[in-house]
C-alpha cells in the first residue's frame, strides 16, 4: 500500500479477505463495514458501522432505527439500507407467491414483517384471497401516525368486491412493537367482520405485526365469538 493511501484502505481489504475465509466469524459491526464500505467509498466507515450498532441496539434494530443524526450517514446510505430492507421483504415475499396461499398466521408476518414491522408508523392492509384460499392481492391500504392508522371498512369491502374475493385477512403493525391487541382493534375486527359478511366476504384473521413477533386474533380466540 502506498504511503499517500489512506489508512483505511488496506483495512478494508483485510476485513474483506477475513469475510471471503470465515464470514462467521466477523463481528456484527465489521458486517456493516463492508456494506458501508461500498456506498460510501472514500471514508474509514468503521466508526460509523459502530455508531449504527450502538444505535441500533442490536442487528435486529437496525431497520427500525432513525439513523438520521449518525455522522457520516446521508441520504445515499440511509436508501442502501433501505433497499436492503425491501430485498428482505421481497425475498419473503416470493416464498409465499412461490405457492400463492395462506396457510398460517406465520406466513402473513413473514410478508409484512420488514415492509411494517420495522416502520414507526401504524399502517394497515389486506391480503384477498380467492374461494380456494388462494392470493389474489395484496395491499397496504392506510398509512397513519405513530399509533393510529384510520381505515373505514368501506374501503376494505370496495377492495374485496373489484377484485371479486371471497376471503380476507387484515393486517397492522403496532410500531411500538407491542402485539398485544387493544380495545380499539377487537372492535373494529368484529365491525370489518359484519361488513364484509353482509357481501357474502369472510374475514379470516386479523393478523398483528411487530418487528419481533405477531398476534393473530383468530389463535387468540377473539373471533370465535363474532
Amino acid at each position: 500500500m502506498s504511503n499517500n493511501q489512506p489508512h483505511y484502505i488496506g483495512h478494508r481489504q483485510r476485513i474483506k479477505h477475513k469475510f471471503d475465509e470465515a464470514p462467521t466469524v466477523l463481528a456484527d459491526y465489521e458486517i456493516l463495514e463492508i456494506l458501508l464500505g461500498y456506498v460510501i467509498p472514500r471514508k474509514d466507515v468503521k466508526p460509523i458501522a459502530k455508531d449504527l450498532l450502538v444505535k441500533a441496539g442490536s442487528m435486529a434494530n437496525l431497520f427500525a432505527t432513525d439513523i438520521s443524526d449518525i455522522k457520516g450517514i446521508g441520504k445515499e446510505t440511509h436508501r442502501f439500507l433501505n433497499v436492503i430492507r425491501e430485498l428482505y421483504n421481497r425475498i419473503e415475499n416470493s416464498k409465499i407467491q412461490d405457492t400463492n396461499s395462506i396457510t398460517s398466521p406465520s406466513q402473513v408476518y413473514k410478508m409484512f414483517k420488514y415492509s411494517l414491522g420495522f416502520t414507526n408508523n401504524e399502517h394497515f392492509a389486506v391480503i384477498l384471497l380467492n374461494n380456494k384460499n388462494k392470493i389474489i392481492s395484496t395491499k397496504i391500504l392506510t398509512e397513519g401516525i405513530v399509533n393510529s392508522a384510520i381505515v373505514y371498512p368501506r374501503q376494505v369491502a370496495e377492495y374485496a368486491i373489484t377484485n371479486k374475493a371471497v376471503g380476507v385477512i387484515a393486517v397492522h403493525n403496532h410500531p411500538t412493537g407491542d402485539v398485544t391487541p387493544s380495545g380499539k382493534d377487537i372492535e373494529f375486527t368484529k365491525i370489518l367482520h359484519d361488513a364484509l359478511l353482509i357481501l357474502g366476504i369472510k374475514l379470516q384473521d386479523h393478523i398483528i405485526i411487530g418487528r419481533d413477533d405477531f398476534t393473530s386474533l383468530y389463535d387468540l380466540g377473539y373471533m370465535e365469538n363474532i
